[in-house]
């Protein structure tokens, strides 16, 4: 246990909050997964996997980011998570025969480790404190799905906006430097790409954005968003203080 704690501890002061998994597997356990996994190099733009594809396997991200995405009609697209380092993720299948229902593509040049199911299965079977903590991992990333699904379906457009912005935060978030506190999401993200986090338009998200400018609660420096009252989002979203692991794209 304070191996897996000094684990987290490496991982916040990267300036990068530590993906879930690192939360639900113990290190070990981890070290298992990574030893199972055949790794894949990814262009930016390239596709790991697509809809229709067989869901039999899932991916540790090494290195990088990668979104999963839902393709829709008149080349849309809708984002359904973001993963980084750390992230365990895919559609496990209980029966073995299931096919995507999304895409995942890589965001910048990534390297994922490829771990098939029946791998998985076998330690599953044979070690019961991997089993428990890969359920505890599968309720997480239930968790995680029925928290962006209250804030797209209870607080409309400018409540989903507002908890994005925290949950970016939570992903990709920096403090400043020591005289400037404030909160700043260190990744850049487009206006189109949060609309598509959201099932919104870049014409919407502008508005938004610009509001929550207009009254101080973010600017931007660099192109990239500052924080300057999460307080204020949290309120809009109705925040329910989820712990930083479920509180993300």
């Amino acid at each position: 246990m304070k191996q897996n704690r000094a684990a987290r501890s490496d991982a916040k002061n990267g300036g990068l909050f530590p993906a879930g998994t690192s939360f639900v597997f113990s290190p070990p356990h981890l070290a298992l997964i990574r030893e199972m996994a055949e790794p894949v190099g990814l262009f930016a733009g390239d596709c790991l996997y697509q809809e229709n594809d067989p869901a039999d396997r899932l991916y540790f991200v090494n290195r990088g980011s990668l979104k999963v995405s839902k393709l829709l009609e008149g080349g849309l697209s809708a984002t359904l998570s973001l993963h980084i380092p750390g992230d365990l993720f895919g559609e496990p299948d209980p029966f073995g025969r299931a096919l995507h229902h999304f895409e995942a593509r890589a965001m910048e040049d990534t390297e994922v480790g490829v771990v098939p199911q029946t791998e998985l299965d076998k330690i599953i079977r044979i070690n019961g404190d991997f089993a428990v903590e890969y359920m505890s991992w599968m309720a997480l990333m239930q968790r995680t799905t029925q928290s962006k699904l209250r804030d797209l379906l209870l607080h409309g457009k400018s409540g989903a906006l507002c908890s994005l912005l925290l949950r970016l935060y939570n992903m990709y978030g920096t403090g400043g430097t020591a005289k400037d506190h404030r909160a700043i999401i260190g990744k850049r993200i487009t206006n189109l790409e949060m609309a598509e986090m959201i099932g919104s338009t870049r014409e919407s998200v502008n508005r938004i954005l610009n509001e929550l400018k207009d009254q101080g609660v973010i600017s931007t420096e660099r192109g990239r968003i500052v924080l300057n009252d999460p307080g204020y989002l949290r309120n809009i979203c109705h925040c329910e203080d989820c712990p930083k692991e479920i509180c993300r794209m």
